[in-house]
């Protein structure tokens, strides 16, 4: 067996051995948590929905040309399940250091979009590969701040949505990025950020290799306090049920929704609705149903701090059903 057939072998064996650990440890911190006794409240979805919510919108938005009728019938179609922010994917920096070209038709969009629905947000959500992009270069940095400030300004967005991934805790680089495109953004755009899990026990604690997959509550709190907005990424849990999602859900809501309790953030809690299958996403566990009862129950909970929630956002809006919205209507809106 060549050096390279040896390399990728023990890389599969890795990450299959990693993912294992993980779901181990993810079940396990479910299922203590759960044991002990919580105080909780029990008021519906509806007795916390603000009104505003989210959802991230596919590029065949921007990258290709629709009438004004298709626009107008995606306004009204938010408008009346109370969207009132959508993260549009434009662009996403290649490993060449270029953006993909793949917003051609974002001006027409964001126009006729918000014609027909004045209230909206809309921001350009960029994505950021960091296993590929050096953020501790100053020039790189600078270079990811030209480009969204002119996508922002020429297309006519409300704002920016970032979408690093992987950011491990306490990255400073992060932190850097963010005040410098705040900075060139200016107050009047919307500066946002897709984000990741809290670890949901002592959530402060410096935890041996946890950083690296799941965020302490004080960097929750230097991120919050760089941006306008946040969405939390609470899905590819790799749970494999939908009770064990639901409480993983529940002690994401409690421990990030008080850590950035006070700073005047929005906050929004990503409900999942993929069909696609992997490692990390079970559809049967991960979905509108069990991620909204997740939530509701972690509202619910005496150690939330509900207010600090502004409310939900749609993954992926374009592959969330009319069952699915059902769901939503009922269990979040009341409908």
């Amino acid at each position: 067996m060549s050096f390279l057939a040896k390399h990728k072998r023990r890389s599969r064996w890795l990450s299959f051995f990693g993912l294992r650990l993980w779901l181990a440890l993810m079940i396990l911190v479910v299922v203590g948590r759960v044991c002990i006794f919580r105080p909780a409240t029990n008021y519906p979805g509806a007795h916390f929905n603000q009104g505003t919510n989210a959802a991230w919108l596919g590029v065949e938005w921007v990258n290709e040309l629709h009438d004004v009728e298709e626009i107008t019938t995606l306004a009204h179609a938010l408008d009346q399940r109370q969207i009132r922010l959508v993260f549009v994917y434009a662009s996403y920096l290649e490993s060449d250091g270029r953006f993909n070209p793949t917003y051609a038709h974002a001006a027409g969009f964001v126009q006729t979009l918000k014609a027909a629905h004045p209230d909206l947000n809309v921001q350009a959500w960029v994505g950021l590969p960091l296993r590929h992009v050096d953020l501790s270069d100053i020039a790189v940095r600078k270079e990811i701040v030209k480009f969204c400030v002119d996508l922002v300004q020429d297309a006519g967005f409300d704002g920016l949505h970032f979408d690093p991934e992987p950011i491990p805790s306490d990255d400073a680089d992060v932190l850097a990025l963010l005040d410098e495109v705040r900075d060139a953004l200016g107050p009047e755009h919307t500066l946002s950020i897709a984000t990741r899990r809290i670890w949901p026990i002592l959530p402060d604690v410096r935890w041996p290799v946890v950083g690296q997959v799941a965020w302490r509550a004080s960097y929750y709190r230097e991120i919050a306090s760089r941006v306008d907005q946040v969405a939390v990424m609470t899905y590819d849990s790799a749970m494999p049920l939908a009770l064990l999602y639901r409480q993983w859900m529940r002690f994401q809501v409690i421990e990030i929704s008080r850590a950035v309790d006070g700073t005047g953030v929005q906050l929004f809690f990503g409900i999942p609705t993929s069909d696609e299958r992997t490692w990390t996403h079970w559809p049967g566990a991960e979905n509108m149903r069990s991620g909204l009862r997740g939530l509701i129950e972690g509202l619910n909970d005496a150690e939330a701090r509900p207010a600090a929630v502004t409310g939900v956002a749609i993954y992926p809006y374009w592959d969330t059903g009319e069952t699915e919205w059902v769901v939503y209507e009922t269990l979040w809106l009341g409908q």
